[in-house]
């Protein structure tokens, strides 16, 4: 017995191997988080970047700047631009703000912004100096312990790769059934001489 390749089988089959997105082609969009994002002048934030993709460097910089520096690892001491490494698609850098306000900072390529970040700078605070005259204060309450069962957001490469996992055998599956009724169709047809 032979069997024929349907043209609309093998159609079906590149369209359903071509919509299927890979891990790879489901690239997160750049951004930048600053942790804290609301420092005091001259406290340390620290900016990571991710969804770089392909990138060997990244560059930081701010437009401001009298705003701050960046330190850190491709960071050169008081400058207010780095070119850091990506490493798997993230860049991490200091930055060190010398004014208070909302002030911004781009990641990009060096010709061009892919994303950026406004962190609020307090003012510096002055503490009070201790008292030898007050009792210590009493301990707070205990607080509760925190939930450290809630899960985490989850990663969109790994998302996608679960989504191809799942999709692919499904497409296969409705695939091996559409080309049976098919090869099934066609071997009554000619037994009922049509």
């Amino acid at each position: 017995m032979r069997i024929r390749t349907s043209p609309l089988a093998v159609a079906v089959l590149l369209a359903a191997l071509i919509s299927v997105p890979s891990p790879a082609s489901a690239a997160a969009t750049p951004a930048v988080v600053a942790a804290p994002s609301s420092p005091s002048v001259g406290e340390v934030t620290t900016l990571t970047a991710s969804g770089l993709g392909g990138l060997e460097s990244a560059t930081f910089g701010i437009g401001d700047t009298s705003a701050g520096a960046f330190s850190g690892d491709g960071a050169e001491t008081g400058a207010t631009t780095a070119v850091v490494p990506v490493s798997q698609g993230s860049a991490v850098v200091e930055f060190t703000p010398t004014r208070s306000g909302d002030i911004v900072i781009a990641v990009g390529t060096g010709e061009s912004d892919l994303a950026e970040v406004t962190i609020s700078v307090s003012a510096p605070t002055a503490e009070p100096a201790p008292s030898t005259t007050s009792p210590p204060p009493a301990p707070a309450a205990a607080t509760p312990a925190t939930d450290d069962s809630a899960q985490a957001e989850p990663d969109s490469e790994a998302e996608a790769g679960r989504f191809a996992f799942v999709l692919i055998p499904l497409i296969a599956a409705a695939i091996v059934v559409v080309g049976g009724i098919i090869v099934i169709s066609r071997g009554r047809r000619r037994r009922r001489g049509d």
